[in-house]
């Protein structure tokens, strides 16, 4: 148990401060790292991992902001409220999936979902494809819809696409996307907690290991918005591409041993 709890701890810490810095949320690492210890089923993982990315966000969000980095109000609400909406519907969409498949489809479904997901994520940012600069209320909750509403089906908090689509669709530079992604992963994510504690899909989590996930996750938080915050954007980019590679390879990895086991 207590090798258990050591090793949850170091990944999650780990992943939440690379993901504060480059807001993918930690959660794209967190999930591929503990499925390969296998202790746990997918809603549990999905759980734990939830529970990582939400304090990470909550930490790394209050860190931004002490550190009067350029927010809009306006556009921050109008993300937040669909990414409240789309973490609600997620959770209801995958928590659906799960009763009618089991645990073995869901977790390779998920794995495939994600490669793809960080495949659109590696040519978004690639810079070869040219940010549209959109604006406006409607695109802006229908984009925290579907990040809320994807992040949560896929387990993962957010990660890359957040970024990618921030990039994209609006022309945001880096360090402001990651502080959008963050906050989109915080709303989502509280959605997605609350969701789980009504539909009783949590009888299997030990509270004091949610405990040693929460301090490891608020330290990450912390450790990584303070190091986004003295870093340049270029190294934020190169960060990012290189975190999307490695969980590529890391997913690629669990899919296969999965299939073959």
């Amino acid at each position: 148990m207590m090798t258990k709890i050591i090793l949850y701890v170091l990944v999650i810490l780990t992943a939440n401060t690379i993901g504060a810095v480059s807001g993918m949320g930690g959660g794209i690492i967190i999930k591929p790292a503990l499925q390969i210890f296998n202790w746990d089923s997918v809603l549990t993982i999905n759980f734990y991992s939830s529970i990582a990315v939400f304090t990470m966000a909550v930490s790394s969000t209050w860190k931004q902001l002490t550190a009067k980095n350029h927010v809009s109000k306006t556009e921050v609400v109008e993300l937040s409220l669909g990414s409240v909406l789309g973490g609600v519907a997620g959770d209801i969409s995958f928590s659906w999936f799960y009763s009618q498949v089991g645990d073995d489809i869901s977790v390779v479904a998920q794995m495939l979902l994600v490669i793809v997901s960080l495949i659109v994520s590696l040519l978004f940012s690639s810079g070869h494809i040219k940010p549209r600069h959109l604006s406006g209320m409607p695109m802006m909750i229908g984009t925290g819809l579907g990040l809320g509403w994807l992040a949560t089906v896929l387990g993962i908090g957010g990660g890359p696409i957040n970024i990618a689509c921030l990039l994209f669709l609006f022309g945001f530079g880096i360090r402001q996307a990651t502080i959008y992604s963050i906050v989109t992963i915080f709303f989502s994510q509280a959605a997605k907690i609350v969701q789980a504690f009504f539909s009783g899909n949590i009888q299997m989590i030990d509270p004091f290991l949610v405990l040693a996930v929460m301090v490891a996750a608020l330290f990450g938080g912390w450790l990584g918005a303070m190091i986004s915050n003295h870093i340049t954007e270029k190294s934020i980019l190169i960060l990012y591409n290189l975190v999307i590679v490695f969980v590529l390879l890391l997913d690629i990895v669990n899919m296969v041993s999965y299939l073959v086991k």
